[in-house]
């Protein structure tokens, strides 16, 4: 049967505070915090809990592979995407409903020495439940080669130390390295999601999430929904520690868990020895859309299951 919607006028509601750099939105229970500066979530307290460290960014950029490595890591740091700058060119705020608000930033994704890569549109719709849709619209600027990732990348707190997923599993998965892993729900530490490759590189993604919670040991964290699924991967290092590491003694832990969420990541390939990725696991530099929402998470209260299948009025 379909899922009943939640009308925006049966929430609690929520008040706005802004000022000339921040936008403060509070409910019930939760408090978020934007900054108008950096374009990002800055604060995300439920319960008195703080559940993010740094706010979702664009992210462009992998770890390159062995694979990568023989074939297009150049390619991509050519364009920049090892180092992207974020330019906010606007933020708007709407609040249709005493329950809900809209808060979109418009950005220019760019890098020293070379023309724009994209613009971008990140739309948080926060509702008086604390939950927040976040829907990001890439364009390309200009032809680009295939990229390596396209998505957001944001850092918890370290104590969230576990994942649970609805999703490919268990071990990791890639577009074009999948078959192995069934559809189903599995749980891992973050130690456990990471893969011990003797020259650090990109690992330990899960493709085709429905779900996935990183929670600490009272089981409390934060939940992320697919609309309908995206990729993901928690690590307790930086992109740019994995990217510049020739050993895995040269990694360091950044004090935080790094969580990609993914539109998509390309195809690995086998060109350390063989040909690049097929065309169909190639990640075209073409306009992308994608959608999932976070929400504040207790196992005491809920399950993953039941909050992934309500769904929000749309405004």
């Amino acid at each position: 049967k379909a899922p009943s919607i939640l009308a925006v006028s049966q929430l609690p509601t929520l008040a706005i505070n802004e000022d000339r750099y921040k936008v403060n939105v509070t409910g019930d229970n939760f408090k978020i915090v934007f900054d108008k500066l950096k374009g990002t979530m800055e604060q995300y307290n439920y319960n008195g809990m703080e559940l993010i460290s740094k706010g979702l960014t664009e992210n462009l950029w992998r770890a390159p592979t062995d694979n990568d490595r023989r074939s297009y890591e150049s390619k991509w740091r050519a364009e920049g995407l090892n180092r992207i700058i974020r330019r906010i060119t606007e933020i708007n705020i709407e609040q249709k409903f005493e329950q809900a608000v809209t808060i979109s930033v418009n950005t220019v994704i760019a890098a020293y020495n070379v023309k724009p890569l994209f613009d971008t549109v990140v739309t948080y719709t926060i509702y008086g439940t604390g939950d927040v849709i976040v829907k990001t619209r890439f364009t390309p600027r200009r032809e680009l080669p295939y990229l390596p990732r396209l998505g957001l990348q944001l850092r918890i707190p370290a104590s969230f130390n576990r994942m649970d997923w609805y999703g490919r599993g268990p071990h990791e998965n890639y577009i074009d390295k999948k078959e192995s892993a069934p559809i189903g729900v599995y749980r891992a530490s973050i130690d456990e999601l990471f893969e011990q490759y003797v020259f650090p590189q990109e690992n330990g993604n899960r493709s085709d999430v429905r779900w996935a919670s990183l929670t600490d040991i009272n089981d409390s964290g934060l939940l992320f929904i697919g609309m309908p699924h995206f990729d993901i991967s928690a690590h307790r290092y930086t992109t740019e520690n994995l990217t510049e590491a020739k050993h895995t003694y040269d990694l360091s832990e950044c004090g935080d868990t790094v969580i990609n969420i993914d539109y998509r990541q390309c195809g690995l390939g086998s060109a350390s020895c063989g040909p690049e990725p097929l065309e169909k696991y190639r990640l075209k530099a073409e306009e992308a859309e994608f959608k999932f929402r976070m929400r504040p998470f207790s196992r005491n209260s809920w399950s993953e299951m039941n909050l992934s299948k309500q769904v929000f009025e749309e405004i």
